[in-house]
């Protein structure tokens, strides 16, 4: 486990480690490419593409899950 190979990582700060958390996500982000994908993820992905193919009103958009979920924390349901 990382935590045991660099004990360092314990003593950060809940702050510290947020941080540490957004560089190591914007790192893997920026190098998708290097992220290993399982074939059960791939075959999952499949599944969706075509279940989005056969019926793309079925599909609903990142904004619209956004809205509903802002939505709600701003005094929406």
């Amino acid at each position: 486990m990382i935590l045991e190979t660099i004990p360092d990582v314990n003593r950060l700060t809940p702050a510290q480690k947020l941080v540490l958390v957004t560089e190591l996500w914007d790192d893997l982000a920026a190098h998708p490419n290097a992220v290993p994908v399982s074939p059960e993820q791939i075959a999952e992905l499949d599944r969706r593409m075509e279940a989005y193919r056969r019926d793309p009103s079925q599909v609903t958009t990142w904004e619209a899950i956004q809205q509903r979920i802002l939505g709600r924390s701003l005094g929406g349901e």
